[in-house]
């Protein structure tokens, strides 16, 4: 019925971040939103037709592997804010890069929440080729404060005739671990780590 399992523990993994909450509980989470999205998914199954909404509820805790009351939870955090949490999100991230170096170079903020395993993405105007580094660093900071939602972050900066300069992608869990005053000190050497798949100078 479903192609993911999901253990209880994963709620855990990507929790809180600075301001206002989006919804009453706080923070949407990556794996409150995948249960969200599963049960979406499991409760138009044909096979639960026949149930009523809380035995369609207990059947999906129990292929997901999660307790009802963790399900059901992640369900009513999700589904009020479920409309506008794209859009909110990218607000957030614009909101955290206006915090940092790049403020006013930021080109083009990307939120994708129609999946489970929900992707944010920022493009900037590159500055100084020798700051990419820590423009990157700030960049994937931004991403993590303000998306916590988020699984993947992904981050490019372009020159003035929209080449690429810098392109990076890393989980939200790993940008998490980004602490904003140790950048300057830390982001040609510890911070960069945290970045997959790291491409400088002019690319596709």
């Amino acid at each position: 019925m479903l192609s993911r399992v999901l253990v209880g523990a994963v709620i855990l993994g990507t929790m809180g971040t600075a301001g206002e909450a989006w919804a009453d509980g706080g923070p949407v989470t990556s794996g409150e939103f995948a249960l969200y999205m599963d049960w979406k998914e499991g409760r138009e199954d044909p096979r639960l037709e026949k149930f009523s909404e809380a035995a369609k509820m207990k059947k999906i805790a129990k292929n997901l592997g999660v307790p009802v009351t963790t399900l059901k939870e992640a369900v009513g955090k999700v589904e009020p804010v479920a409309a506008t949490l794209g859009k909110d999100t990218e607000a957030r991230i614009r909101k955290s890069l206006e915090k940092s170096p790049i403020k006013g170079r930021v080109l083009e903020i990307i939120v994708d929440v129609s999946q489970s395993h929900p992707v944010g993405a920022v493009k900037w105007r590159c500055g100084d080729t020798r700051d990419l580094d820590k423009e990157a660093v700030w960049v994937g900071w931004a991403i993590a404060d303000g998306g916590p939602v988020l699984k993947t972050g992904a981050m490019w900066c372009v020159n003035g005739a929209g080449t690429k300069l810098f392109s990076a992608k890393a989980s939200r869990d790993a940008l998490a671990r980004i602490s904003t005053g140790s950048i300057e000190r830390f982001a040609s050497s510890r911070y960069i780590r945290l970045l997959e798949g790291v491409k400088r100078g002019p690319h596709k």
